[in-house]
């Protein structure tokens, strides 16, 4: 019996998903994704066109989920250390469930960064900086926090919650731990971040 279109569409873009975040991104062939779908190569290039596309619409799946959260979270009346906590959480979230992004976004800022940038522009990073921007304002208005360039704050929350996942595979090995093992380091970093990064506000 003929399988529905999208179906057999939404069981590759699964697979791959899977074998995206288990071997890598150049540790997963179209050959791996049409084998443990039960398809083939033929079938993944008429549904994708390519390894880059598929990965692309994982790329999109992620970003749009994480946006989407962000974006409610800078919206919400959270207390200040509360919604900092939020919006770390929802990165942790977002790279524990998508591990190979932050590599892929290194290799598309040397090999594609038009592409890139036009991307990340479509995801309205300024709506993000307004949002926060706005609410660290009120907070130094408030006297619960130090005054604080916005610019820096932001850029210091993705460097500490995004570099643990690029670090991964070298620090594991440097570590001399598994992998499972070293996800579970990164989950407890993650509350040494959450503090660290309040600790760093406070007056």
């Amino acid at each position: 019996m003929k399988q529905p279109v999208s179906e057999v569409r939404e069981r590759i873009l699964d697979v791959a998903r899977e074998l995206f975040i288990k071997n890598g991104y150049k540790g997963t062939s179209v050959r791996d994704i049409a084998a443990a779908s039960e398809t083939n190569v033929a079938m993944v290039n008429y549904y994708f066109h390519s390894k880059y596309n598929l990965f692309e619409i994982i790329f999109e799946e992620a970003f749009n989920r994480l946006q989407k959260k962000i974006f409610s979270t800078l919206s919400s009346d959270l207390p200040f250390f509360e919604l900092i906590e939020t919006v770390i959480d929802s990165y942790y979230e977002m790279l524990m469930e998508y591990p190979q992004i932050p590599i892929f976004i290194l290799n598309e800022i040397n090999q594609n960064p038009e592409r890139l940038s036009e991307r990340m522009r479509e995801k309205d990073p300024h709506g993000v900086f307004l949002q926060m921007s706005k609410r660290i304002k009120e907070e130094e208005k408030k006297g619960v926090i130090k005054e604080t360039p916005p610019i820096d704050f932001l850029l210091n929350i993705l460097s500490l919650c995004v570099f643990p996942f690029i670090f991964k595979n070298l620090g594991s090995n440097v570590a001399k731990v598994s992998q499972r093992e070293y996800s579970e380091m990164i989950v407890n970093h993650k509350k040494y971040v959450i503090q660290f990064v309040i600790n760093a506000l406070k007056k």
